[in-house]
């Protein structure tokens, strides 16, 4: 085949041509396995079928589109519709071996496998490369004549694992055998066969858009996959990574390393990991998909590509699981150890955002735990300020950039933790700026917000709730302190609709509602989901039911029980005013001057 004349190039095939010497493909190594299952076997043998019967042989059946890279002549990479050309394989390896006559089966047989031919400097091959894990089973079975019939009676019984993927590919195999049997057994079936298998051949035809670049193939593939999950970054890198070790069992290793990593993190926590590597060694803001991204870092020298990406990927990962998933700390004092795994639990938990975590990760792999606590409080704070001042994503991702950067720039932690606080940018940098060590200027940043009539809606309400939690655990001894778990939820003390009849109404004029209902000091931490009609009970009875009967977990909440009998707004607002000093003498201290001069 020749090169293609046009970036993208989307023609009509028929599967004739798919399965002719046009084409031979093979599944990239960041593909997922083989995982349809009977039903996506039986609609794709049963669409076909009734289309032949509705239109008589003679319709035409689109069966959706390939997305292909063209490598060479006419070898293509599958980055869309494996699973469809998988399970069309193992349909024309059954037809095979059922069909009886001679000259239909080597014709079929030369679908499955390119045949040498000097003539035309063809050598000889199978239409598919599968997946590594399926290459056995396809040589033994699928591309040998009665393979499909030795498979089932190998096999039969001992496959029960629906993760493997040879499990789908025998249930593919057993779901055609099924169907054959069903339509093309009895008194004319072997005619219908042969139209059958012609107008598979003739009259289905796919759309197979090819292209000479990865990148343009998945972003494509993406585009167009509304039906299915769009292709994983991470198994993209993974397969790249893969292709460039040479050595087969280095690369196994890595493949299997891989997939343990994956049971440990998850897939969607190993994805966040190896995004917040990134930004490690990118210090920018992400413009293209994630494994363009690091195209970028492997050209500029940043990571090298094959083992030693996943010996950095391996080290990053049980950082990542220790100190920010699982959080622990070298610490003998329980008190110590405590407050770094409840303050990055709450940051995990409750920020909105995760550009915080690239800090913790370059600091943990730089200096180990060494004033990892003392890191972690000045990050927190930090965050905690900048997110109040709100920082768009783009000035987070500066502001953290510059953490990474000052962390690569020095060599003593404390140096880091002074720096990171006490960073003024050059006059010629326009970017925005705090003073963390102003306390005045810090004031003038948190105030407004925590007296806002709305604090209670501030982000999604998630601000509310983050520092809610974060005042109550100021309130625990803790040595002994175990954390948070379960549902929480924020709940106002004066309702947002108290019942016209209630004392709510008495107490609180619909100025004062409007003005303190949303206010921090009408706020409360309970656990569990909220009670809407225990929410708009007096505050006698909501103490009484709603938080005592409940046994609340939180400091905060019991604090209120005691302080107040009953709920005015004096007390509204006393309590607010407390909650704003508390909030300000966890965040405007200055940070320790811990700068060394060697």
């Amino acid at each position: 085949m020749s090169e293609l004349s046009s970036p993208i190039k989307a023609e009509p095939y028929l599967l004739r041509d798919i399965f002719s010497d046009k084409f031979l493909f093979n599944i990239p190594l960041f593909q997922r396995p083989f995982s349809w299952t009977e039903e996506h076997f039986e609609k794709l043998f049963m669409d076909i079928y009734e289309s032949m019967i509705e239109s008589k042989g003679s319709g035409i059946y689109f069966l959706g589109s390939m997305v292909l890279v063209n490598e060479k002549e006419n070898l293509h990479q599958i980055i869309d519709g494996q699973q469809r050309l998988v399970s069309l394989i193992t349909l024309i390896a059954v037809a095979r071996d059922l069909i009886k006559d001679n000259d239909y089966k080597k014709d079929l047989q030369s679908l499955l496998c390119q045949k040498e031919s000097p003539l035309l400097k063809r050598s000889k091959a199978e239409r598919l490369k599968p997946w590594e894990e399926l290459e056995q089973y396809f040589s033994n079975y699928i591309y040998v004549e009665d393979g499909t019939i030795k498979f089932l009676q190998q096999y039969k019984g001992k496959l029960r694992d629906e993760d493997d993927p040879v499990y789908h590919l025998y249930e593919a195999v057993k779901k055609f055998h099924e169907l054959f049997a069903e339509h093309f057994s009895k008194l004319g079936g072997e005619e219908l066969l042969h139209d059958f298998i012609k107008y598979l051949l003739n009259n289905v035809y796919v759309v197979g858009i090819r292209t000479i670049d990865l990148s343009s193939a998945i972003r494509l593939f993406n585009v167009l996959n509304t039906r299915g999950l769009p292709l994983s970054s991470t198994d993209i890198i993974k397969g790249i990574n893969l292709d460039v070790i040479p050595d087969k069992s280095s690369k196994d290793k890595y493949a299997r390393e891989w997939i343990e990593l994956e049971g440990e993190l998850g897939r969607e926590e190993l994805e966040n990991l190896i995004s917040h590597i990134r930004a490690i060694y990118a210090k920018d803001k992400s413009r293209v998909s994630l494994h363009e991204e690091y195209e970028k870092l492997y050209k500029a020298g940043k990571i090298e590509k094959g083992e030693k990406f996943f010996h950095l990927i391996r080290e990053f990962a049980e950082i990542y699981e220790k100190r920010v998933l699982k959080p622990e700390i070298d610490e003998s004092e329980p008190k110590k150890r405590n407050k770094y795994r409840i303050l990055v639990d709450l940051m995990r938990e409750y920020l909105p955002f995760s550009e915080w975590i690239p800090p913790v990760l370059a600091f943990c792999k730089k200096f180990d735990t060494e004033n990892l606590l003392d890191f972690i409080i000045q990050l927190e704070r930090k965050t905690f300020i900048e997110w109040v001042a709100g920082f768009t994503p783009s000035e987070r991702i500066t502001s953290f950039s510059r953490v990474v950067q000052i962390i690569d720039d020095n060599q003593n932690s404390k140096d880091v933790i002074h720096k990171m606080i006490s960073y003024k940018p050059p006059p010629t940098l326009k970017t925005r700026y705090i003073d963390f060590n102003n306390p005045s200027e810090l004031q003038k940043i948190i105030e407004p917000v925590l007296d806002s009539e709305q604090f209670y809606k501030l982000k999604g309400g998630k601000l509310a709730k983050y520092t809610l939690l974060r005042l109550d655990m100021e309130l625990w001894d803790l040595a002994v302190f175990q954390g948070y778990s379960g549902p929480i939820t924020v709940e106002h003390i004066l309702p947002v609709t108290p019942q016209e009849k209630s004392k709510w109404i008495e107490i609180f004029d619909e100025d004062a509602r409007k003005k303190l209902t949303n206010k921090l000091g009408n706020l409360v931490l309970l656990s569990g989901s909220k009670n809407s009609s225990a929410g708009n009970l007096d505050f006698s009875q909501k103490i009484e039911v709603y938080i005592k009967k409940q046994c609340s977990p939180f400091r905060l909440t019991q604090k209120l029980v005691e302080e107040f009998q009953e709920w005015n707004i004096n007390n509204l607002q006393r309590r607010h005013k407390d909650l704003i000093r508390s909030v300000e003498e966890i965040y405007l201290q200055r940070a320790p001057n811990q700068l060394t001069l060697f």
